[in-house]
């Protein structure tokens, strides 16, 4: 809707660049509050190399998903500023960073996933509202109805299109205030795992409505593939992490 938000000079400000961005510093500032609530020192640390291997995964992942398209144009493979960014490329190479980093120091991997959990909550709905005025992960053509509006695609066609931008943004904020509410009332693995369930729930709902060109696995968007997987994954390990606290509790001395 609006890719480009103004210029000085010959330099273009993005949307999208400016919103991420925005949303990243706002879930620093958050966690570095989150931060005294948990034995997670070193903890700034953790969140640059998790933030690194994240936009580096981010970008590969986009790219990946759009070789047809790069492999003409090379040269706007490293053009991070007008967009572009895969949402599972940077969680998986931002998580894969953190565990890598928790391993070589010699450090719990659960509180900082656990305190980096509302943060990446928070970005990720910036990263909607980012493609809402990007027109990013647009959504299919449809008929008129609460869902639908008047939208363009990334090709500037518009159409009546489900909102998948606003509805992805609705449900990563709802996410951002549960993960919000369990941080301090739960364990650090029941908080992380948590945030994957509720932020792939809220990622797959928008994602079966979208019309952006994607890989596909048969009927299914890959996107909505790994959503799912990511949702059993995690109740998996809840179940997991409950019994194992379970045994716990009844092993302990009264």
């Amino acid at each position: 809707m609006y890719p480009i938000l103004g210029r000085y000079g010959s330099i273009f400000i993005y949307s999208f660049t400016v919103i991420l961005a925005l949303g990243v510093i706002l879930a620093v500032l958050l966690t570095a509050r989150l931060a005294r609530a948990l034995p997670a020192s070193a903890w700034f640390d953790a969140l640059l190399v998790s933030f690194a291997a994240a936009l580096v995964g981010a970008r590969l992942g986009y790219v990946i998903g759009q070789w047809s398209y790069f492999r003409e144009y090379p040269g706007q493979i490293l053009q991070f500023t007008q967009g572009g960014l895969s949402y599972y490329g940077a969680l998986l190479a931002g998580l894969a960073a953190l565990f890598l980093w928790t391993r070589a120091y010699g450090r719990s991997f659960y509180p900082y996933a656990a305190l980096f959990s509302p943060g990446l909550a928070l970005v990720t709905a910036f990263g909607w509202a980012a493609c809402w005025f990007d027109s990013c992960a647009y959504g299919r053509e449809t008929v008129i109805g609460p869902l639908s509006a008047d939208l363009a695609d990334e090709f500037g066609v518009f159409a009546l299109r489900y909102q998948t931008q606003l509805i992805g943004l609705l449900f990563s904020l709802a996410a951002f205030f549960l993960i919000l509410w369990l941080f301090r009332r739960v364990s650090a693995a029941a908080t992380f795992w948590s945030a994957v369930l509720l932020l792939s729930t809220a990622h797959l709902i928008p994602g079966l409505l979208r019309g952006d060109p994607v890989f596909s696995a048969g009927p299914l968007r890959l996107d909505v593939l790994i959503d799912a997987i990511l949702i059993a994954v995690s109740l998996l390990m809840l179940q997991y992490h409950s019994r194992l606290r379970g045994k716990e509790r009844n092993l302990s001395p009264i």
